[in-house]
């Protein structure tokens, strides 16, 4: 037993990880408010709100109603954004964070969204935010005090006694909130499906549990909270009165999870020899890394090896290849090069990342050394 005592423990540490990560939520529920100060958590991310939206732009676009110069624009999966009470879901964008000529932001029409409403003008950060590919349904008028709905609407339980319930997160282990309240060393999240809130006033521990806010293996307990409602930094917070552990609640169906903006096409970031380099040793190993992983079979056919213009004979027979580690590939020739040429390595758009999207094309040019080696 004793022997095996190692993999039993590494066995149960690969266990409490993916339980661990198996927890973290995929979307979150807040406030536009919560967006508003904390653009920079919220990017780039799915996230639920309520709002009634309004028309902007003479009608041609939607979106939530919000202090100028700020702005916030839905952009529907399909069908018209309706102007009554909703709840929207769908993948938020600060859009002033991308660069104006950002490759991600032509599948996802995010710039005639910049043209209508500023034309020229590139907006600051934190100044347009998106909802894109958003989808809604409506709310329900009279909402009960859930954790979820605490998330979504606070201000609806502002200063009420509530009970929720929901997983223990520890001092917002995971990630699920953007601020600490900072009450005590005993705040800790509490959380269920997509929502999750403060819990502050008391250390998490009662009859037969006692937690720890800064250990990850003790979150995904289930307590249940009972305190009053408050709002800090546009956060909900729970000053808890009673807690005691809970059961396990069933999750809700997952809502089809709006579209990440896709990643740029990978790119050559570095080689060796540079392009433009003279005097190069012609025994050289080339040397080309990319921005991001590359699929190791679109390699081969899809770089060409030449001698400029002028040259009387072919380059010497080569091969590629790529170290996965380095994310580069390297490429080598069976005898030396001619001396004294220009060489022409040229990397197509054939040359494919591991998510499909084509490399920006690039031609490497460097010219050999006359000097015997």
């Amino acid at each position: 037993m004793r022997a095996n005592a190692p993999l039993a423990l590494l066995a149960l540490a690969v266990l409490i990880s993916a339980n661990v990560e198996s927890q973290t939520m995929l979307r979150s529920a807040t406030t536009l408010a919560a967006v508003v100060r904390y653009p920079a958590f919220f990017h780039d991310k799915t996230v639920t709100v309520v709002g009634t939206p309004v028309e902007l732009a003479s009608g041609t676009l939607h979106g939530l109603p919000m202090e100028t110069p700020k702005q916030f624009v839905i952009v529907p999966q399909s069908g018209r954004v309706p102007t009554r009470p909703v709840e929207l879901r769908g993948r938020l964008y600060d859009l002033g964070r991308f660069a104006s000529d950002d490759s991600r932001l032509g599948p996802l029409n995010l710039r005639s969204i910049v043209t209508t409403l500023r034309g020229d003008r590139w907006p600051a950060r934190e100044q347009l935010l998106v909802l894109s590919s958003a989808t809604w349904s409506d709310t329900n008028s009279r909402p009960g005090p859930t954790l979820r709905n605490l998330a979504l609407q606070p201000e609806l339980f502002e200063g009420q006694i509530v009970t929720i319930s929901g997983r223990f997160r520890g001092r917002n282990l995971l990630g699920d909130l953007p601020a600490w309240p900072r009450q005590s060393e005993w705040d800790f999240v509490l959380q269920t499906a997509d929502a999750a809130v403060w819990i502050v006033g008391k250390r998490p521990r009662g009859d037969g549990f006692n937690l720890s806010t800064t250990s990850r293996a003790q979150t995904g307990r289930w307590l249940e909270v009972t305190g009053r409602v408050m709002i800090a930094d546009d956060l909900p917070l729970v000053v808890a009165e009673r807690l005691r552990q809970a059961d396990a609640e069933p999750e809700p169906e997952e809502i089809a999870k709006p579209v990440a903006a896709p990643l740029p096409p990978p790119e050559v970031i570095f080689s060796a020899p540079l392009s433009g380099d003279a005097d190069v040793a012609r025994g050289v190993i080339v040397r080309a890394q990319f921005s991001r992983p590359i699929q190791p079979g679109t390699l081969g056919p899809n770089i060409t090896v030449r001698y400029a213009d002028g040259a009387i004979e072919p380059p010497p027979v080569w091969s590629v290849n790529y170290r996965p580690g380095q994310i580069a590939v390297e490429i080598r020739f069976e005898s030396p090069l001619a001396g004294g040429v220009e060489l022409v390595v040229e990397f197509g758009a054939g040359v494919i990342g591991v998510d499909g999207v084509g490399l920006t094309p690039l031609t490497l040019r460097f010219t050999t050394s006359n000097r015997v080696e």
